[in-house]
């Protein structure tokens, strides 16, 4: 029966804007792994207060490394909780920038709050657009 052969995985059906997206994701990965004994030194932003020392190391884990790496599982594999999943994760990721508009915008400069959101924002349209590559019977190179 048509749509019901097994999903072809792995990088090679993956749509370009995922790929350039994936890759994007890891470099933000890289970074924020690069970037942790600084964020861990001077604090980072979580829901309106700042966060210092080992209190910042699962947070980052947690936005910045589990979440990309969890929704990468996904993407390589198909799997529809995928786009649920990079919803979740980057839409706690935006609320915490919204956070951080209001009450540290003074502290943290427009720009640092900004940059981050907005990139955030294309990676979920991006995951929106794309998101019939996940289901059961979307198009493999679409």
């Amino acid at each position: 029966m048509a749509g019901l052969e097994p999903k072809e995985t792995g990088w090679k059906p993956i749509p370009l804007a995922l790929k350039i997206l994936a890759v994007v994701m890891a470099l933000w990965m890289i970074g924020s792994l690069v970037n942790l004994p600084y964020l861990m030194a001077n604090g980072l932003p979580l829901l309106g207060v700042f966060i210092y020392g080992p209190a910042a190391l699962p947070v980052v884990l947690f936005l910045d490394i589990a979440g990309p790496l969890i929704f990468l599982y996904g993407l390589w594999t198909r799997k529809a909780w995928a786009v649920g999943w990079a919803f979740f994760y980057i839409g706690l990721f935006i609320l915490n920038s919204a956070v951080a508009l209001v009450t540290l915008r003074a502290q943290l400069g427009l720009g640092q709050i900004l940059a981050p959101a907005i990139v955030s924002a294309l990676f979920l349209a991006v995951i929106f657009w794309k998101r019939d590559y996940f289901t059961a019977g979307g198009p493999a190179g679409t």
